[in-house]
């Protein structure tokens, strides 16, 4: 396997994780029209039996439950297989020669299907089955198109993004306002400054976070490195900003960090078992599925940059891949497209999915029904009117996510435990995740 290629797998696992069905399957009748020629057949996928194996990170119960049993519904024709990533290793499904129809990956994950040379672009079904793109988010459909060159290798079926938590009983104990949907940077961190004191033997903290989820989606859409380059950005503009913002959270009076709380585990342990944090920036899946009754929770929009009004986090999208040794392919994309369908996307909204459509009004008006610990929760603040632009727009960038984020951490980690200012840190760390991007690629 290519050095890059493993960096690729390590990476993956280091970050986890519309108003019709998109394929349109009314066949044309052939008559000619009014001059006499044949208008444009709408093609018809096959109906014929056919089995298609999906790969996915799932368990096959939850597979089934979220994606398999609605494909089966839809499509009685359709026999759904699927190989989760736990029990079947890439590598070993290839050397095999076991067939996979369709691959979930998240835009993270991205090079696990060019890595494999699994990678089909669709942009002919699209255009033969007439689906509308624009329908989508489009960010994720930018993305999707920026990481194929220009072609299209898969659909966003649904996404992830940063979110603010806050646990309701440390803001009542303190007798501070819970924050506001559209808060600042600047006014949460002057939250933070509120809520961060010591009491009975207890030092409580304002606000903590996922540094490499935050960094990853950043406002800014700074990455790691410059795709073309393939050398470090870290010292540039973007990426100083997207670093300073995240680490003047730590900077905050009675907020600070030190070599035993700056990790990503121990601030996550801070606000989900200890509730010695009043407030958490989080992947939304990752709090979701950790937070539950035990702590009276709730949810904010994620801060807005005061230059930036309006601009959410990045999108973290999951797509759907045909692959290029799928026998099925038009068979396959019809399901894909459904799966972007309103109907399908306002079923996994209300299991907790955040949609994929740009016109996501009515999917998150259903987000959380099915989920019990959801009601009541303010869960329209999950998911901003416009995300920020991806910076993962080229497997260079994706395969150098592992490296970047040791870089990162140990810059984030120097600059809040105080050990190097923020232009050292990032030069420092910039310097040693170059060497390492050139044993990477090899130039």
């Amino acid at each position: 396997m290519k050095k890059w290629l493993a960096v690729a797998v390590a990476s993956s696992l280091l970050i986890t994780a519309a108003c019709s069905n998109g394929s349109n399957t009314n066949g044309d009748s052939g008559k000619q029209n009014a001059d006499g020629n044949n208008p444009p057949a709408q093609a018809t996928p096959k109906t014929d039996p056919v089995e298609l194996i999906f790969y996915s990170q799932n368990t096959d119960s939850v597979f089934m439950d979220t994606f398999g049993n609605m494909i089966q519904e839809k499509f009685p024709h359709v026999k759904v297989k699927h190989l989760p990533v736990g029990s079947n290793k890439l590598a070993d499904l290839v050397a095999s020669g076991q067939p996979i129809d369709i691959m979930f990956w998240s835009i993270g994950q991205s090079s696990e299907v060019t890595g494999y040379n699994f990678q089909y672009d669709i942009s002919e079904q699209i255009n033969k089955y007439k689906y509308d793109l624009n329908k989508l988010e489009p960010s994720a459909v930018e993305a999707a198109k920026n990481l194929a060159g220009g072609g299209i290798y898969g659909l966003p079926v649904f996404t992830n993004t940063l979110g603010l938590f806050y646990n309701k009983t440390l803001f009542d104990k303190f007798g501070v306002e819970y924050p506001k949907d559209g808060i600042k940077w600047d006014e949460l961190k002057e939250l933070a400054k509120k809520l961060s004191r010591a009491e009975s033997g207890i030092e409580y903290k304002g606000l903590v976070m996922s540094s490499s989820a935050n960094i990853v989606l950043n406002q800014y859409s700074a990455g790691y490195i410059d795709p073309v380059t393939k050398k470090s950005l870290f010292t540039s503009e973007k990426f100083q900003n997207a670093f300073e913002l995240l680490t003047s959270v730590a900077h905050v009076q009675g907020n600070g960090l030190n070599a035993q709380t700056w990790s990503l585990a121990a601030q996550q342990k801070m606000f989900y078992q200890d509730q010695m944090s009043s407030m958490l920036l989080h992947f939304v899946d990752h709090a979701l599925s950790n937070l539950d009754e035990k702590m009276d929770w709730d949810i904010a929009t994620y801060p807005e940059i005061a230059s930036m009004p309006g601009v959410g986090p990045q999108s973290y999208p999951y797509y759907a891949y045909i692959t290029q040794t799928s026998k099925h392919k038009d068979q396959a994309f019809e399901v894909i497209a459904y799966m972007t369908s309103e109907e399908f996307q306002n079923n996994m909204a209300r299991r907790g999915k955040l949609p994929i459509l740009k016109d996501k009004i009515d999917s998150m008006s259903e987000f959380g029904k099915d989920v019990p610990k959801l009601q009541g929760k303010n869960v329209k603040a999950l998911l901003p009117n416009k995300l920020a632009p991806s910076s993962l727009v080229k497997d260079t960038i994706v395969i150098a996510q592992s490296p970047g984020h040791t870089a990162f951490f140990e810059a984030y980690k120097n600059n809040v435990l105080g050990l190097e200012d923020v232009n050292t840190a990032l030069r420092l760390a910039g310097e040693k995740f170059d060497l390492k991007l050139k044993d990477l690629f090899g130039e």
